[in-house]
């Protein structure tokens, strides 16, 4: 009995051997037992890259501002970005893969401008500047002929920063409006940049048919006499006389060339000693 019960015993790890190997080998097969079968065609040629709108069923917000101010940014997203999905938190390695402007851009700002995204904040909106002080503390770097203008034509508008007309953001052109009245009742402030450059608002020059009206709201007194006077010269446009450039004073010869006979012309050769007032002459009927 005792015999037994010990052969018994010995047989005991042995069968617990048995019964572990029979289920590590039931749930091997399991793992291994997939119901999907192998194609390795699927792996036969090399992927195409992904086209953008791909690329937007993920990343629908890039894709929407390159698709409304993109720019010449509007090309292949794989183009800029070489490595995708490969951003891993543990390695920290954003900056490393996001593209470089430099790859494609030289220093197009010149030298002391290469922190492109501090005015190029969104590389897919490019265009897209604001109107930071990064931005408006070296405008004379790209438009240094708006700035030549403004220094040899002194006005108000170059006591002024750029962004005081160009705010918003880069590329901005203000409408007069914002500072300015009209000179009279009625004038449309898209007809302001005819006389007055921006840059050099006082170098004031006009076409003939510019309204006297315009005129008339700073030469007040004398536009009131012109109205009101009976002569033929109330009939001629201001500027017909005052012609092409601002503060120009005509001479009666480049109209009248010899209205008098040459007797007449020898003893006043100065028409103004007769004809006091230009504005106002004697009525010829």
């Amino acid at each position: 009995m005792k015999k037994n019960v010990c052969t018994a015993l010995g047989r005991l790890p042995l069968l617990v051997a048995a019964l572990l190997l029979v289920a590590s080998t039931a749930f091997a097969a399991k793992l291994a037992t997939v119901d999907i079968p192998v194609k390795a065609e699927l792996y036969a040629t090399a992927p195409a890259p992904l086209a953008p709108a791909q690329c937007a069923q993920c990343h629908t917000g890039q894709f929407s501002k390159l698709q409304e101010n993109g720019g010449k940014h509007r090309f292949g997203c794989q183009d800029c970005h070489k490595v995708i999905h490969a951003y891993n938190p543990k390695k920290a390695n954003y900056d490393e893969l996001m593209p470089k402007c430099a790859s494609c851009h030289t220093d197009i700002h010149g030298p002391a401008n290469k922190d492109c995204s501090s005015c190029h904040t969104n590389p897919h909106t490019p265009r897209v500047v604001a109107a930071t002080p990064r931005l408006t503390s070296s405008c004379a770097t790209c438009h240094p002929a708006q700035k030549a203008e403004l220094v040899k034509f002194p006005s108000k508008h170059g006591t002024f920063s750029c962004d005081k007309c160009h705010h918003t953001k880069h590329g901005y052109k203000p409408n007069c409006s914002e500072c300015h009245k009209p000179h009279y009742k009625g004038q449309e402030y898209t007809t302001c940049t005819k006389c007055h450059p921006v840059h050099s608002p006082k170098q004031v020059t006009y076409p003939t048919t510019e309204p006297a009206a315009t005129c008339g709201s700073c030469h007040t007194q004398i536009f009131n006499k012109w109205k009101a006077t009976p002569s033929r010269h109330a009939k001629v446009n201001c500027a017909t006389c005052h012609k092409n450039k601002h503060g120009y004073i005509p001479q009666c010869t480049e109209c009248h060339k010899a209205p008098h006979p040459k007797s007449i012309l020898e003893r006043f050769p100065k028409c103004l000693g007769c004809h006091l007032d230009v504005h106002d002459l004697p009525s010829m009927k």
